[in-house]
């Protein structure tokens, strides 16, 4: 899967998931009962959640591609959190009275919470919850239901990458190599246990035995 591919597989996911908060907003408007309007809100927050996620890896893997790196979401599978915090000013050393004004504590609390973890299995994640829940509410499903069940299935095939006009960095960007968990990777360091890892040498000698 190439970076295309990729790019229109998270665009129809968030159109998927736009279209479905939209009607799950509507269920709640109408519901009488207090704890249906409950259920409907959670839907509709979780659609939009997935729509922020969406947009947000579409934003990296531009980013990634115009610096000329195809596996633009690979660092999504880790379960990195979006940067948001503000560089440190080169004012922290001033003194008290000569630094500008900050947000107060209560402010910079809104922000820590309104951090999102962006990744493509989170992404995944959240869409499937969505779908099961909806699933199990009573009356009819939302229309655009059954496609989102569709594009996720479509995503948990596996399809192989090729093409003759695929490089190999290319065919490492598809999307099932996102939803690797963190950790499956290869040991950063060599294990000192194992044969023909490099062991440090011997201490020479500094003085008189």
């Amino acid at each position: 899967m190439n970076v295309e591919l990729a790019s229109q597989r998270l665009d129809d996911l968030a159109e998927c998931a736009y279209r479905l908060g939209k009607a799950f907003a509507a269920e709640a408007e109408q519901a009488e009962a207090v704890s249906r309007k409950v259920e409907f809100y959670h839907l509709f927050n979780r659609c939009f959640a997935s729509v922020r996620l969406s947009i947000a890896l579409q934003l990296r893997l531009r980013r990634e591609a115009a610096r000329g790196e195809a596996p633009v979401l690979a660092e999504a599978a880790r379960q990195r959190v979006e940067p948001t915090l503000e560089r440190e000013s080169p004012d922290h050393d001033r003194p008290d009275h000569d630094r500008p004004e900050r947000d107060p504590p209560e402010v910079e609390t809104e922000r820590e919470r309104d951090r999102e973890t962006v990744s493509f299995p989170v992404l995944l994640r959240t869409l499937h919850r969505v779908a099961a829940d909806a699933s199990a509410l009573p009356g009819p499903p939302p229309a655009e239901l059954p496609a989102l069940r569709e594009l996720l299935a479509r995503i948990a095939d596996h399809p192989p990458a090729g093409g003759e006009s695929e490089t190999p960095r290319e065919a490492a960007s598809a999307l099932t190599t996102l939803a690797r968990r963190p950790g499956s990777g290869p040991p950063q360091h060599p294990d000192p246990q194992r044969p023909g890892a490099q062991r440090p040498g011997a201490r020479r000698a500094t003085g008189p035995p």
